[in-house]
């Protein structure tokens, strides 16, 4: 009897692996490299991410060194040539966002949504509020963020016996001139003692909640989405989001208590028939964000509003929307700033020759008794290339709506593609010795460089800083981040001498745990401070 049941067993097991195979060779992706069980399940990625601390983009640069340069199949299709990332980015591109990577967090946000289109109404309104002139206009709301924290780290003096923790005191920062341009009310994150406010803080078993969050069933989905509401309750991030989502439900509210929504209703479902002079844009560049979106939310377009735009327009008035917009410019609006911060203040106390010439150009710039503007400090060459060169070691995803076309290759209809901006900034034959601190990079001319080489002049080129991406779903508050850095880096080593609690090494590079932005591993950089005269 056993060994009929074997024997029946046999054709069954060799129908199963010929369906398997069948299947293999029939996947849209086959014909690219890659191994062969990525093909088959999303829980080959899970792994690394989750039982691998955030490891997929290390085993990304794995495969790529197994498989090749341009692509690999894997549950998403991933390029490790810069050159696709402007294809893949490029304006006007109708690609659309993965909804596995960001079906988490504030869902309705512009940042979250996955038609571009769908997001574009909502995206414009954000990209002028944060428009190089407005945020101009609002200097002094910047600079006085920017100085708090100069004044309240000028009290870490190495007699105090106690150091600051830039780790929490850039955030803090960020948030705080974030809160200020957004919000009525400030945050007030510099007030905290040690910058150790719940708001900024970063553990790592909150950021692993999020790719748990990936892989976990829908919310809606039978008996399996009490579970997966279950885990999004035990966040460790719960509480901070749940404090977030109160402080900007009440801005949101006490704004809405002062408005007719019936009537803006009503102006939006009518929005061809008013002129531009119906609602002209407000002179003042320091309301709110939320006062700014009613405002523009009903200003005709230049061209015939059309069902769709009118519909879309309509639903952003939802107050769930509202608040995940505010979460969403919270979390999206900190982490690059006050990263690139981060990374580049712990390099150029690890290379005293760098530090040197910055603060001798500010010297030189800037005197002891003076002031001096932003868009002065902009025109500093070295402050400039220092701060690109912290971009690009601070360091998306998309879905096309059909078949797409990428390095030449045809890519099938639904396939996740992507490539990560660290592929592009530590490529070495875009910018050579990659993991290299070199602002000196930057200054040089093009004639240079070797025409000859596959990128030519575009080697150490702006063209492939990526920091905030690039095309339709780029940062839309790039202007404010490039505002913040250079005055942070100006005010920083203008006014202060810092010292590590921990001397840096010069040839160490930075090491990150990928939780969608970077978790930096090493320990937080501590830093006493001694005021500069002179």
């Amino acid at each position: 009897m056993f060994h009929v049941v074997i024997f029946s067993f046999i054709p069954v097991a060799l129908a199963i692996a010929l369906q398997v195979l069948g299947q293999t060779f029939r996947h849209p992706l086959s014909r690219f490299p890659g191994p062969l069980l990525a093909k088959w399940t999303v829980f080959y990625r899970a792994y690394y991410d989750l039982c691998k601390n955030g490891g997929w983009l290390r085993q990304l640069e794995v495969l790529h060194t197994v498989y090749g340069r341009s692509f690999i199949a894997l549950e998403q299709l991933h390029f490790n040539d810069a050159r696709a990332y402007g294809e893949i980015y490029a304006p006007g591109s109708r690609f659309h966002k993965d909804p596995a990577l960001y079906a988490f967090g504030a869902t309705s946000s512009v940042f979250a949504t996955q038609d571009p289109q769908d997001a574009a109404v909502m995206r414009n309104i954000l990209a002028m509020f944060f428009s190089r002139r407005r945020v101009i206009r609002r200097e002094a709301a910047i600079r006085d963020k920017i100085v708090e924290l100069i004044s309240r780290l000028k009290s870490f003096k190495r007699e105090s016996g106690i150091a600051a923790n830039l780790d929490n005191a850039f955030p803090s920062m960020v948030l705080d001139v974030l809160t200020a341009l957004m919000f009525s009310q400030p945050f007030n994150m510099l007030s905290s003692p040690a910058f150790d406010h719940p708001f900024v803080r970063r553990m790592e078993s909150s950021s692993l909640n999020l790719w748990i969050m990936k892989y976990l069933p829908s919310r809606n989905a039978p008996i399996l989405g009490a579970f997966s509401r279950f885990m999004r309750s035990m966040n460790p991030l719960a509480d901070v989001i749940i404090a977030l989502s109160k402080l900007i439900k009440d801005e949101i509210t006490s704004i809405l208590n002062r408005v007719d929504l019936n009537d803006v209703r009503d102006r939006i479902e009518n929005i061809n028939e008013f002129s531009a002079a119906a609602a002209p844009e407000s002179d003042e560049t320091d309301i709110p964000f939320y006062p700014f979106f009613l405002e523009k939310i009903q200003e005709p377009t230049r061209k015939q509003a059309s069902s769709t735009e009118k519909t879309n327009r309509l639903n952003l008035l939802n107050l769930r929307r509202l608040i995940d917009e505010g979460i969403n410019i919270r979390f999206a609006g900190t982490d690059t700033i006050a990263n690139a911060c981060l990374v580049g203040v712990k390099y150029l106390l690890a290379h005293k020759d760098i530090l040197a010439r910055l603060v001798a150009e500010l010297d030189e710039a800037w005197p002891a008794d003076g002031e001096i503007s932003c868009e002065e400090l902009e025109k500093l060459p070295y402050l400039t290339a220092v701060i690109k060169e912290s971009l690009r070691l601070s360091h998306g995803v998309v879905s096309p709506m059909g078949d797409a076309v990428i390095m030449g290759e045809v890519i099938p209809a639904g396939t996740t593609i992507g490539i990560s901006a660290t592929f592009v900034h530590l490529n070495p034959e875009l910018f050579p010795e990659p993991t290299t601190f070199s602002p000196e990079r930057w200054l040089k001319s093009s004639s240079s460089v070797d025409e000859k080489k596959d990128f030519g002049s575009e080697v150490n080129s702006d063209k492939y800083l990526v920091s905030f991406s690039r095309g339709p779903r780029s940062c839309v508050g790039i202007h404010l981040a490039r505002f913040e850095l250079y005055m942070l880096f100006g005010f920083l080593f203008r006014k202060l001498e810092l010292t590590p609690t921990v001397e840096q090494d010069p040839n160490s590079s930075l090491y990150f745990d990928d939780f969608f932005t970077p978790l930096y591993t090493d320990d937080p950089l501590c830093v006493f401070t001694k005021e500069r005269v002179g």
